[in-house]
């Protein structure tokens, strides 16, 4: 009767330490979660205003961009917040660390940045007047036209330096900088202070039917397809651990087909392996 009372009281005591076990991992305070919780961070990240890649904090549709990384980064527990600065003023913070990341164009042209895989793309266009329109081919066939572009983009290698030859020439480049450029410069084109705008091809499309313009624009493609990434700060120890999880999680949205669910939200369709 001994040995049965010590078997029986053996038994009883298993079987409440895997309760508890049971109870303990299904609360969510297992050993993966307890790791997920204890680096679960607030990600801050900066951006132009860039929709329909990035757009207003405010609203339903902040971006595609966001979107994409608030959901690749959600199950390691962070929480995305983001601001839409001036691009000078966003490359700032970026590289001094006083934010974590930046979302835009040409990500791998800005050196010291920690970058991820590509996340979609975008193609340089230009936006002429309506009856103004005419086929560009490389640089030479800006001669002649005054160009309107935005500071510090980083733009294909040969209009970089086109750019940067020619900004203290206001006939050939016109940069601006601050909040709304695609706005202001579509603007600048309609009252013939530049004769062409150089911006995203998706970027112009939805910005001039947003303001109406649509009718009053042609817009030409001017580039190949170019990726776009998440580019995180040098300075922050946490980066590199930010950009192996947002690439597991990307893949993981790509696979579930949620990546190309989010991408037809915004009108945009494919993927930039």
């Amino acid at each position: 009767m001994w040995g049965i009372r010590v078997l029986a009281t053996a038994l009883s005591e298993r079987a409440s330490l895997l309760f508890l076990i049971g109870v303990f991992v299904l609360s969510g305070l297992g050993p993966f979660s307890a790791g997920r919780a204890a680096h679960a961070d607030v990600i801050e990240l900066r951006a132009g205003t860039w929709c329909p890649y990035v757009c207003r904090s405010d609203t339903s549709h902040p971006g595609l961009l966001i979107e994409l990384t608030r959901e690749a980064l959600a199950p390691f527990g962070h929480e995305i917040r983001y601001e839409t600065l001036s691009w000078s003023r966003s490359l700032t913070l970026v590289h001094t660390g006083a934010v974590n990341g930046l979302l835009g164009p040409e990500m791998y042209k800005i050196s010291g940045l920690i970058f991820t895989r590509p996340i979609t793309h975008h193609q340089d266009a230009l936006a002429f007047r309506r009856d103004e329109a005419r086929p560009v081919q490389g640089l030479r066939g800006l001669q002649g036209l005054q160009l309107g572009a935005v500071q510090d983009y980083r733009y294909s290698n040969r209009l970089a330096q086109y750019i940067a030859e020619n900004r203290s020439r206001p006939s050939r480049v016109q940069l601006i900088n601050g909040q709304d450029t695609i706005a202001r410069n579509l603007k600048k084109l309609l009252n013939h202070r530049v004769d062409l705008v150089l911006e995203a091809q998706a970027v112009l499309i939805h910005r001039a039917r947003q303001l109406g313009l649509s009718d009053l624009i042609n817009i030409q493609p001017y580039s190949a397809p170019r990726a776009i990434r998440l580019g995180f700060s040098p300075a922050l120890p946490s980066s590199a651990r930010y950009v192996q999880q947002f690439n597991a999680g990307l893949a993981q949205l790509q696979h579930s087909g949620r990546y190309h669910e989010i991408l037809v939200r915004y009108g945009q369709a494919g993927s930039f392996q």
